[in-house]
């Protein structure tokens, strides 16, 4: 089907693989929300879809100079656009301006609901005017997403989209955006109204404006907490061998994964070494660290924002810092490790112990040990597979790296995480 012409176009909309939600700005453009909805209702019954109203479509898609942006935090936004514009070639309406809660006492009514069977995901259309505050965009498409689920119940995360589409770009919005699709590996894509000749359409913001800094800030230790889990062996103190729980390697490999599934299921940042003594030390001769992202050790980028140091929320949060100290063991840390419990207590007795940071942890790994695996979760388990994507394969081997050994994690943490 043929692009729209400047003169059918105004300000557009949509989205993406799965499930996709839009918020649209129409200022200057549309005299309210009614307007923009009847003039998308008349474009999508025309035939139209979202990919004949974006006007750099064909470059976004087929022209690949923005991947090379040098931050992984761009090429991730990058990538959630990709992954959006999947769905922008072939849709169908769902619903349009229907209530659909299963609750007769709420009131959900998304502009539009569409399918794309192409990616046979669903897309979220909700006309927004920017001037409204990004707090009610981000509830509402959290709302949105809820309530598709109670008819998808097994609808995945990564089956949820949102498309923001707005005629500027205030910090809040940004940071907003950001952190879904950076930490919380949401897909998103941003479109804005454009001039196109005597008419308008849209176009697919440069990622850079979402996140304006060139280079990441380093991680600090301080902002990685965590603990030892020590797997003790009670059979030491009546003789028994030092080693006898090497047998049961695979089964402290097992407990690793768990705790790699259930961090990304929290959407935690973390990781988690496995490790044994090289020489007989105590009671426990392996042991596994567990380090996770510190909430309240609240990461430089928000911490830099004007808005946030000037708020009386951002105020207070510096003070639970400071009288608080909190180092980052939460009860999601304890969720992650107790899930591999399972497939340790059965051969001995883990408990935790050595509470601290990744500046004092990081030692007891790799003096006078063995360190024998490593995983990840959320950015970290991204990072590490990012890395090992660009690393050539063994002459040997005819492979890369085990995606577990400790020693290409631990070079590509010190990268990531300043001590």
């Amino acid at each position: 089907m043929s692009r729209v012409t400047p003169f059918e176009i105004e300000t557009i909309i949509l989205s993406e693989h799965y499930c996709t939600i839009c918020i649209i700005s129409w200022i200057m453009f549309f005299k309210s929300e009614k307007d923009m909805q009847v003039w998308l209702s008349n474009l999508f019954e025309k035939g139209y879809c979202l990919a004949d109203i974006i006007m750099n479509y064909e470059d976004f898609t087929e022209n690949f100079f923005h991947q090379n942006y040098p931050d992984s935090s761009h090429q991730k936004i990058v990538h959630s656009f990709n992954h959006c514009l999947n769905s922008f070639e072939n849709h169908e309406v769902l619903v349009e301006d229907i209530n659909i809660s299963l609750d007769s006492g709420d009131i959900l009514r998304p502009d539009f609901l569409l399918y794309s069977p192409k990616t046979e995901s669903i897309l979220i259309v909700e006309l927004k005017n920017i001037k409204e505050s990004t707090r009610q965009a981000a509830t509402e498409i959290g709302a949105y997403a809820g309530e598709i689920r109670s008819y998808l119940p097994f609808l995945a995360e990564g089956d949820l989209v949102n498309v923001v589409i707005s005629s500027e770009w205030p910090t809040l919005l940004c940071h907003f955006i950001y952190n879904e699709i950076v930490w919380l590996n949401k897909s998103i894509i941003c479109l804005e109204p454009t001039q196109d000749g005597d008419g308008i359409a849209l176009k697919i913001v440069d990622p850079l404006i979402i996140f304006k800094e060139q280079i990441t800030p380093l991680i600090s230790a301080n902002q990685l907490g965590g603990y030892q889990i020590c797997l003790y062996d009670n059979q030491i103190l009546n003789g028994g061998d030092y080693m006898r729980l090497e047998e049961y390697e695979d089964s402290m490999l097992v407990a690793l994964h768990a705790m790699s599934a259930k961090g990304n299921s929290l959407k935690a940042h973390g990781f988690a070494f496995l490790w044994r003594h090289c020489f007989d030390v105590g009671l426990a001769p392996y042991n596994i660290t567990v380090i996770n992202f510190v909430s309240f050790q609240t990461p430089i980028l928000t911490m830099r924002n004007a808005a946030v140091q000037k708020s009386d929320f951002g105020k207070m949060l510096k003070k639970v810092v400071r009288d608080h100290c909190p180092e980052g063991h939460s009860k999601t840390l304890d969720i992650i490790s107790d899930y591999s419990e399972s497939f340790l207590k059965d051969f001995c007795s883990p408990m935790v112990e050595g509470y601290s940071n990744w500046k004092t942890l990081k030692p007891r790994i790799f003096n006078n040990t063995d360190a024998i695996a490593f995983v990840g979760w959320g950015i970290f388990q991204d990072r590490l597979f990012d890395r090992l994507g660009c690393m050539p394969k063994h002459e040997e081997a005819g492979i890369r790296f085990e995606s577990t050994n400790p020693l290409f994690a631990i070079e590509m943490l010190n990268q990531m995480i300043s001590i």
